[in-house]
């Protein structure tokens, strides 16, 4: 329930704090939203009870839910003639680096002080970054953030900024696919180890794997797009991932080891690709609600496929669902073709 709850709120304030950042800029509210985030987990660290627990969550989710459709949509438009993919995959790079990084140095706090103790100095030091940031935007306020060109906004779209309807519910569709299966996978990869006898204690080990193999395919697969396209980058990534997946299901568990950082290259990688081409399809000035959407409707796909997968795993097993994971990826393979900048 923690897990779906705090999810959902990621994808349920998506919209609202991008259309929020079109009034008050969007810098702004990321600079907000990390203010409140931290001082969510603050309040964590006070809560008792399973009920202020939730709403610790709920509020420190809530109010960062925009920080990825916010952030993308800002560095879009400073990489607006070239170099998008690049520097969004050095942003997702970065991203995972802070989810190993962090997490460390919260563990070595807790075997110093306790949890409590070190999640209030952990969440003290967001909130200082969050007020840090803020002042440094708002000494910035003749810079508008949001590019609030009406001109662009009505001769290169409608509606909602989206240039090629088509085109963006291909994309839309590759990327709530992409992300149910990373999600589904992530959640039933320990239940996998286990079956092939990998003990408990090596679970850690091998998602950090994974995720090592995921921050280096973010960055890597960005920069390659650039270099060979958008579409042989999201073919060659989803059929890597499938074959990947599958390979889990029928190695012995010794070769696990060797393949999980390689999977978790593919597996993640599309992602850089994806996030970037949002941008080509959103007008400038309506980018922050384009990213908004988009995150809104993916994050909730990854919210809601572990429990799907999982009635799924309960009826058909385990191994089923492994293999109808990879081969749903399968079906972006044509959908690819609409992201192409020559497709109608």
């Amino acid at each position: 329930m923690l897990r779906g709850i705090s999810s959902g709120c990621i994808g349920l304030f998506q919209f609202p704090l991008s259309l929020l950042g079109e009034r008050i800029g969007e810098v702004i509210v990321i600079a907000l939203g990390t203010f409140g985030l931290a001082g969510g987990f603050l309040l964590l660290g006070k809560s008792h009870t399973f009920l202020t627990i939730l709403f610790s969550l709920m509020f420190a989710k809530a109010t960062g839910a925009g920080q990825h459709g916010l952030s993308s949509s800002v560095l879009s438009r400073t990489f607006e003639v070239s170099g998008r993919r690049a520097a969004m995959g050095t942003y997702n790079f970065s991203g995972d680096l802070g989810k190993v990084c962090i997490p460390f140095l919260l563990a070595l706090m807790i075997n110093l002080w306790g949890w409590r103790q070190a999640i209030f100095t952990i969440s003290l030091g967001g909130m200082a970054v969050g007020a840090f940031l803020y002042i440094l935007v708002s000494k910035q306020k003749e810079h508008p953030p949001s590019f609030h060109t009406t001109q662009t906004f009505n001769s290169e779209s409608t509606g909602w900024g989206i240039k090629n309807r088509k085109k963006f519910l291909a994309l839309l569709t590759i990327g709530m696919i992409d992300v149910a299966a990373r999600y589904s996978l992530l959640t039933f990869l320990p239940f996998l180890l286990l079956q092939k006898g990998i003990p408990v204690t090596q679970f850690g080990f091998a998602l950090t794997l994974l995720f090592v193999g995921g921050a280096v395919g973010k960055f890597a697969c960005g920069v390659l797009a650039e270099w060979f396209g958008i579409i042989p980058m999201v073919v060659g990534t989803e059929i890597l991932t499938t074959a990947g997946i599958l390979s889990l299901t029928v190695l012995p568990a010794s070769w696990i080891w060797f393949v999980l950082p390689l999977v978790g290259i593919v597996l993640n990688g599309t992602s850089s690709v994806l996030y970037a081409t949002v941008a080509e399809m959103i007008a400038p000035a309506s980018r922050s609600r384009g990213y908004g959407l988009y995150y809104a409707i993916t994050l909730g796909s990854g919210a809601l496929s572990p429990l799907a997968f999982g009635l799924l795993t309960d009826s058909m097993g385990l191994s089923f669902t492994i293999v109808i994971t990879a081969l749903m990826l399968v079906i972006t393979l044509p959908l690819s073709r609409y992201l192409s900048p020559k497709s109608t």
